[in-house]
C-alpha cells in the first residue's frame, strides 16, 4: 500500500509542478522496449537529432549500466498546443523552450520526491546513447498513450501534441496501467497524407529486419532519411531568415494533422 500511495503522490506532484501528463513504468521493462530491441538492427544514423559524438556507441552500454537500484521510471509529458508553436523552436539555448520547461519540471519533481518521500532519484539524459531511453516507448509503458501510424506517441488528451522527458527512482513502484487506446483504427490517416516528404508512404522496415513485431509506424512505413531531409530544409530556412528570427521551426505537419485529442 505504501508503494501505491507513493506512486499516486508522485503523479499528483508532477502535475502540480507543471506536467500535463505523467506515468510510471518498470525500469526493466523499459530497458527491453521495442525501440531498444530494434535499434541495433537499424544501422548507423547521424541525421538531425542524433548526437554527433565519436564516443557514442550503438550497443547501448549506457542503458545496460543504468543504476541497478533504479527500479522505476517516471515519464513526464508537456502539452504542445497548436497555438504555441514556439515551444518547439530550436534556438540553440539548451534545445527548445518546451524542453527547458520539461527539464525544470523534472528537476523540481525529483527534488520533491527526495525531500518528501525519501526516495533516491536519477536524472536521465535526452539522448539514448548518453543514458536516456526511447521516450515514446517508455510513455506507452507508463500508460500515457500508444504509438500511432505516424510513428508518434498519441495520447487521449492531446493526441501527438506533447513533448517528453523522464527520470528514474530507486523504489519499485506500481506501474501506471497501459491504456487500451487506439485512435488509428479506421482513421483516414491525414498524418500520412499531409507529409511533404511522403515519409510514411512506403514500408521501409520489416519485423524480420528489426527482430520485433513492434516496428515503426506499425507497418514499417516510416523513413528516417526522408524525415531528416525535411529537417535539414528547416535548418536551411532558419539560416536564411533575419538574425533575430532564425530559430529552427521543424515541421509538425503530421502531428498537427492528427485528429486525436483535438479540443472541440
Amino acid at each position: 500500500m505504501q508503494a501505491h500511495n507513493q506512486a499516486q503522490e508522485i503523479l499528483q506532484a508532477a502535475q502540480r509542478h507543471g506536467a500535463s501528463l505523467a506515468g510510471i513504468a518498470p525500469t526493466e521493462k523499459v530497458r527491453t522496449s521495442p525501440s531498444h530491441l530494434a535499434f541495433e538492427h537499424m544501422g548507423e544514423f547521424t541525421g538531425i537529432g542524433s548526437p554527433q559524438d565519436p564516443n557514442f556507441t550503438a550497443d547501448h552500454q549506457e542503458i545496460k549500466n543504468w543504476p541497478a537500484e533504479a527500479k522505476s521510471l517516471v515519464v513526464v509529458a508537456l502539452e504542445h498546443p497548436r497555438e504555441k508553436p514556439e515551444l518547439d523552436w530550436w534556438d540553440g539555448k539548451q534545445g527548445t523552450p518546451g524542453n527547458r520547461q520539461l527539464i525544470q519540471i523534472c528537476k523540481t519533481l525529483r527534488r520533491w520526491v527526495e525531500d518528501n518521500l525519501g526516495l533516491q532519484t536519477y536524472p536521465m539524459h535526452y539522448y539514448v546513447q548518453k543514458g536516456g531511453t526511447f521516450l515514446k516507448d517508455a510513455a506507452v509503458m507508463a500508460g500515457l498513450g500508444c504509438i500511432g501510424i505516424n510513428n508518434q506517441l498519441i495520447t487521449p488528451e492531446f493526441g501527438p501534441r506533447v513533448r517528453l522527458r523522464s527520470f528514474m527512482i530507486q523504489a519499485e513502484l506500481p506501474p501506471s496501467p497501459i491504456l487500451d487506446f487506439d485512435p488509428c483504427q479506421d482513421c483516414p490517416a491525414p498524418c500520412r497524407q499531409v507529409c511533404p516528404m511522403q515519409a510514411m508512404h512506403t514500408p521501409v522496415w520489416t519485423a524480420a529486419q528489426l527482430g520485433t513485431d513492434r516496428i515503426p509506424a506499425r507497418d514499417g512505413a516510416y523513413s528516417r532519411k526522408l524525415c531528416n531531409t525535411r529537417m535539414e530544409q528547416d535548418i536551411q530556412e532558419s539560416e536564411a531568415a533575419p538574425e533575430d528570427q532564425n530559430q529552427v521551426k521543424y515541421c509538425r505537419k503530421c502531428e498537427l494533422a492528427c485528429i486525436a485529442g483535438r479540443r472541440q
